[in-house]
């Protein structure tokens, strides 16, 4: 009875509360966001976060604008870190992270972020040092990320052309780099590029095109990264982690994009850079398994994403010209290991070339060269190794006819785009009914295992 009477003395308060507030926004809305922060404050309720995220959410939901709240609640932040109050700060930044709902923060602009950017910026720098700003590291990552969530198109742009000079153009070290670029490359990875371009996405590829060549690893691998994430619509990048073959008549859950002109025309535009950038990487961190898995996504991506003659033509000169640098590579001390695995990613992108454009000559003369590794130097073919083992047979020397020739790629690519070669069949999906009942006997597995320890219902097998 007490019980019940207290519930409905807190939903008559609630209710008067949620009407007052009605009555002031937004004419005076500072004025109430300025008194429930002191209130919150005051009677020390910010530990008890699900109040505090209750009574904010009556503010949102009367109209007021989020940006207005969410300055106001960074600057309170800011306070109590002068004060070295990390406790009642790290309450607040939780109320924050709850409070930020698609239907209520969707209108909010990318420059409103700024200083909640700055601080989760400014504890990657001084991450060394771990005082308290390093402690709420953690939760103004996951405030970025709830807000990237809710962000329109237009700001998210905006905001990664912020982020991307703090990632490369700071003093971070490589650790902190990285942990900083993961929420870059969520943002990049949330963001949905249209069919036409705009100068903000020509700006960020041309800008990654920069780092995709850097001197340091890291920056090149998580340039590759973030590049490779902007151009993928959601559903391609996990398919292309490490280099495979790809097979005319196999199908793979690889969803090709629609040819865009305007997009092939950055390419275009930026294809000497874009050659000089990758070549380069491949020439720096090739040695580095994990760079060349990234590096190998990266053309992928531009395949699959952007496809077209130039893309597929544009690929494979730099892929012969990559080759080329390595038959002609005097260096004795080069690691075969290496030279495999790139030998082994470049074989893979050209399977992919002819996956998606299937000419009949082109399918003909990879499938040869192909054949010829599986029977005289499989080690040249995916997948990548650590060690890899000779037997005697094996030719270990760089003979011409394991290795792709200029001449015959132009006439396959010559024939596939230029006199419209008839092309070979695409390859459908199906559906194994086998599939189907192993996972029906799977499911009455799982339903007699829960019977027999009792979660299925009262009766229980012995």
């Amino acid at each position: 009875m007490i019980l019940e009477c207290s519930l409905i003395l807190v939903q008559t308060a609630k209710q008067y509360f949620q009407d007052l507030i009605h009555l002031l926004i937004p004419e005076m809305q500072d004025l109430v966001i300025d008194t429930i922060l002191s209130f919150l404050q005051r009677e020390n309720l910010w530990k008890v976060e699900f109040i505090c995220v209750e009574i904010l959410m009556m503010v949102l939901e009367c109209k007021s604008p989020a940006s207005l709240l969410l300055r106001k609640m960074v600057d309170y932040v800011e306070k109590l870190l002068e004060r070295n109050d990390i406790m009642q700060a790290r309450h607040t930044v939780i109320v924050l992270q709850n409070i930020i709902q698609p239907e209520h923060w969707s209108t909010i602009d990318y420059w409103n972020m700024s200083k909640l950017l700055r601080f989760y910026h400014s504890s990657a720098i001084i991450g060394e040092t771990k005082n308290q700003i390093y402690e709420l590291r953690r939760g103004f990552e996951i405030c970025l990320r709830n807000m990237i969530k809710v962000l329109a198109t237009r700001e998210l742009m905006c905001l990664l052309t912020v982020m991307l000079p703090l990632t490369f153009d700071t003093k971070l070290t490589d650790e902190d780099m990285l942990e900083f670029g993961t929420t870059v490359e969520y943002a990049a990875a949330t963001l949905t590029l249209g069919p036409t371009p705009t100068s903000e996405e020509t700006y960020m590829l041309e800008y990654l095109m920069h780092y995709i060549r850097s001197e340091s690893h890291s920056k090149s691998m998580l340039a590759c990264r973030i590049f490779a994430k902007l151009l993928d619509r959601g559903s391609n990048f996990r398919e292309f982690s490490t280099p495979k073959i790809f097979h005319e008549d196999t199908y793979y859950d690889i969803d090709i994009n629609q040819y865009s002109s305007a997009r092939r025309q950055i390419f275009e535009n930026q294809r000497r850079e874009f050659e000089s950038s990758v070549t380069t990487a491949i020439d720096l961190h090739g040695s580095r398994r994990i760079n060349l898995e990234i590096v190998y996504n990266v053309l992928c991506m531009v395949l699959v994403e952007v496809p077209s003659g130039f893309t597929a033509c544009s690929t494979t000169c730099l892929l012969l010209g990559v080759q080329r640098r390595l038959l002609d590579a005097t260096d004795e001390n080069l690691d075969p290991r290496h030279t495999n695995r790139i030998h082994a990613t470049i074989i893979s992108v050209m399977t992919l070339i002819n996956w998606i454009h299937r000419g009949p000559s082109l399918t003909e003369y990879i499938n040869t060269i192909l054949n010829l590794r599986f029977d005289h130097a499989p080690h040249l073919n995916p997948p990548l190794k650590e060690i890899y083992h000779y037997a005697d047979h094996h030719i270990t020397w760089n003979e011409q006819i394991l290795f792709f020739d200029a001449l015959e790629l132009r006439y396959g690519l010559w024939k596939c785009f230029r006199i419209h070669e008839p092309k070979t069949a695409t390859p459908k999906k199906v559906y194994s009914r086998l599939a189907m009942v192993d996972a029906d006997s799977k499911r009455r597995r799982r339903k007699t295992l829960y019977y027999k320890i009792g979660l299925g219902g009262r009766l229980v097998v012995r």
